[in-house]
């Protein structure tokens, strides 16, 4: 599958967004780009951006909107949202959805340097939009019970981090339960890490972190306990939390807050660390 670019909105690109289609279903979810395009290209708090393949198609469409407040919430004004966001319909099925969610944070980066407060909001029922947001690192924060369509979902991701784009989790299926070993690979082949622990009823403990020397201070890390939640959920369905113990490491400390563990208990020597994926 080719690569995709992510830009902002040119004229030349409208064409292409007024052939852009979506199922009726899916505009539940998602407006059209054609309905919201000409609105947000008057507003000079919103920026429509583009993604395209290495073939020129347009495959997806979305619009950042600064200082926008979404009713409901009590999010800080110097922040970004996430709007409109879709995949054009005639393109699904071919992974760009996961390749538009795991570029996006380096892409609003980029973008929009001052600012460190990202959002989008996700109806609940679509499972399958929040799942591919939380690998990516954006974390659940809120939820919503009377949405225009029923329950929905506020996620947010601190743009002060890093984020690796192109990593993903694999789990070694030669290690056997209890133990677990999801290996974290680079480039859909390099192995730069791993995760180790142990699997008790609904419990994964996590044993040990590791990161390739040479390959660390880039975000991996953080990134692939971002994604681990999600990739426990479709791969190890009956664990509900994870717990890890650490010791009194700033950095070590800093980096399971970063990605939503919660500090339970601690003794002289070790701090207990949880965070629950089945919400």
């Amino acid at each position: 599958m080719s690569e995709i670019t992510m830009r902002p909105f040119k004229e030349a690109d409208r064409d292409g967004l007024l052939d852009f289609e979506l199922s009726e279903k899916q505009q539940v979810y998602s407006s059209l780009p054609k309905e919201v395009l000409d609105d947000a290209i008057e507003d000079p708090d919103r920026m429509p951006s583009v993604v395209h393949n290495e073939e020129g198609e347009i495959i997806g469409f979305f619009i950042l909107h600064k200082h926008y407040q979404h009713e409901g919430y009590d999010t800080p004004y110097e922040v970004l949202y996430i709007r409109s966001l879709s995949i054009n319909e005639k393109l699904q099925g071919r992974g760009y959805g996961t390749k538009v969610a795991m570029a996006l944070p380096q892409y609003i980066q980029n973008e929009f340097s001052s600012l460190d407060h990202l959002y989008l909001v996700v109806d609940a029922e679509n499972q399958g939009a929040w799942n591919l947001y939380e690998r990516a690192g954006f974390m659940h924060t809120a939820t919503k019970e009377d949405g225009p369509i029923g329950k929905e979902r506020l996620y947010y991701l601190d743009l002060d981090q890093k984020y690796v784009r192109n990593v993903k989790l694999q789990r070694n299926e030669d290690i056997l339960q209890p133990a677990v070993k999801i290996d974290i690979v680079q480039n859909q082949k390099k192995h730069v890490g791993y995760i180790e622990g142990e699997a008790y009823g609904n419990t994964l403990r996590i044993r040990h972190l590791f990161v390739e020397e040479k390959e660390r201070d880039k975000g991996i890390a953080s990134s692939g306990l971002r994604q681990l939640g999600t990739f426990l959920r479709r791969n190890m369905p009956d664990i509900k939390v994870l717990v890890v113990h650490t010791d009194d490491a700033a950095e070590r400390i800093k980096l399971f807050e970063r990605v939503n563990f919660v500090k339970f208990d601690e003794d002289e020597n070790r701090k207990l660390y949880k965070k629950y994926i089945k919400y």
